[in-house]
């Protein structure tokens, strides 16, 4: 059966560089796609309705990423469950583990959508987001948390093809379902004039159609992974093994969201102009992330797969790997964006304020972005290794702990974006000492055979 589940990529086998690179790169693509639903939304603010209108989406994007974060932890739960089952010959298992993810899935999205249903306006409202944008923010945010049980699913599904090493399909769907989202976007604000609310409905839309799509390709599937719609269960042995790898995941992304809230809270307090020029620089930026994320999800598979199969020399080359190809790709991708500096920032906005600003950012935190994967590789392994709450640990200290004490301390007495954006830079060296230093501890367990999962 093994032969069967693997079909997708051998990722026990072959050269190891070639694995990484061929798994990493549709999960960058996969996520660009779903990072351009947001750029989608702020292009088409920016351009056809104001800087208003661009700020009011842009003051959403940590909220949204604290919630996106909290489930997308939650699966890679799912994701290392399976792939270490896989490496360890014990597919009977793998039914219960796909089962009790969906079905959970399914919970939490609802209840996520709840309460961001009612407590969008306080949210914003507590971050400080200025009276002029707070109405249609609001109508912005409420409008996607309709959409949130959709998004929870998509993401646990994607979760579940990784783990047999299958990233093309959640690709080639993201592709779809993102120019779906360009031209519902166009339709409903430039043609019926729906504004902030036009933009929050074709994303809304645009995610129902993945999490339906997604569902239908793991019932089709047929290999183990194979999911039965009808079959609502959660087993609770299966659930304890998820939640023990994925909470303080989970945790990892929402501290990190947390943080940035805190920080955008004092963006928020340096006016519209600012909140905007942060929105497009981010946009910009945030595909430095994905690259590092989609190395750091390259290794969490292909490191649990080898890992279950208790080949551990193996497993030291794709950490250390992963981690060099993460920075090569890193640096090229921020190579470009300074290069293309202008343009990039151009298709957001004509404010040409707003374009000053948000070259601020590019310079301090855009520029240092290709030493995250440090961090974020080590990170992966030490969920692997059984040992996922030392990153969680490490995240709360170096990055929260740090970011609100700069907010609440230095930005005072700096009221500037500049001490803003420098804020970022520092926690990531923070937390690149914190996690070489735990894996180099840490690691020498990967020698030793693997206890029961």
């Amino acid at each position: 059966m093994i032969k069967t589940i693997t079909k997708k990529m051998d990722i026990l086998n072959g050269p190891i560089i070639q694995n990484i690179i061929f798994f990493a790169i549709p999960i960058f693509l996969t996520s660009s796609l779903q990072q351009l639903f947001n750029a989608a939304d702020i292009i088409v603010c920016g351009k056809f309705v104001g800087s208003t209108a661009l700020a009011a989406v842009g003051a959403n994007s940590q909220i949204i990423n604290l919630f996106v974060n909290s489930f997308m932890g939650l699966s890679i739960g799912a994701n290392v469950m399976i792939a270490n089952y896989i490496g360890a010959g014990k597919t009977h298992k793998i039914h219960n583990v796909v089962h009790t993810a969906m079905t959970f899935a399914y919970v939490f999205g609802i209840f996520l959508m709840i309460i961001g249903l009612f407590f969008s306006r306080n949210i914003l409202i507590l971050l400080g987001t200025p009276d002029e944008i707070l109405k249609p923010a609001t109508l912005y945010l409420q409008i996607i948390f309709v959409a949130i049980p959709f998004i929870v699913v998509y993401n646990f599904g994607a979760a579940i093809l990784r783990s047999i090493g299958d990233t093309k399909r959640p690709l080639i769907l993201l592709t779809a379902t993102g120019l779906l989202n360009v031209v519902m976007n166009i339709f409903l604000v430039v043609f019926f004039k729906l504004g902030v609310s036009g933009v929050a409905i074709a994303t809304a839309l645009s995610n129902v159609v993945n999490a339906i799509v997604i569902v239908y390709l793991l019932i089709k599937e047929k290999s183990d992974i194979k999911y039965n719609i009808k079959e609502w269960i959660i087993v609770p042995d299966s659930l304890v093994k998820i939640m023990r790898i994925g909470i303080p995941s989970a945790i990892s992304g929402m501290v990190f969201s947390l943080s940035n809230l805190c920080v955008q809270a004092a963006i928020n307090s340096l006016g519209t102009k600012t909140i905007a020029a942060n929105t497009a620089a981010l946009n910009i930026e945030s595909f430095t992330f994905y690259i590092t994320s989609a190395f750091s999800q390259a290794c969490l598979t292909i490191l649990s797969q080898n890992y279950g199969a208790e080949q551990f020399a193996r497993c030291k080359k794709i950490v250390n790997e992963c981690i060099i190809l993460s920075m090569i790709f890193n640096g090229i991708i921020v190579l470009i964006i300074k290069i293309f500096t202008d343009p990039f920032l151009n298709i957001f906005t004509n404010d040409l304020d707003v374009v000053n600003i948000a070259k601020i950012r590019i310079d301090i935190v855009t520029t240092l972005s290709f030493i995250q994967p440090i961090y974020e590789t080590h990170g992966s392994a030490l969920r692997v290794l059984r040992h996922p709450y030392i990153q969680t640990v490490a995240v709360i200290f170096g990055i929260i702990v740090f970011r609100t004490m700069w907010v609440f301390t230095v930005f005072p007495l700096y009221p500037n974006y500049v001490t803003v954006c420098a804020v970022y830079p520092l926690s990531w060296v923070i937390l690149i000492i914190f996690m070489f230093v735990a894996y180099m501890v840490i690691g020498k367990k990967m020698l030793r055979p693997m206890t029961s999962i």
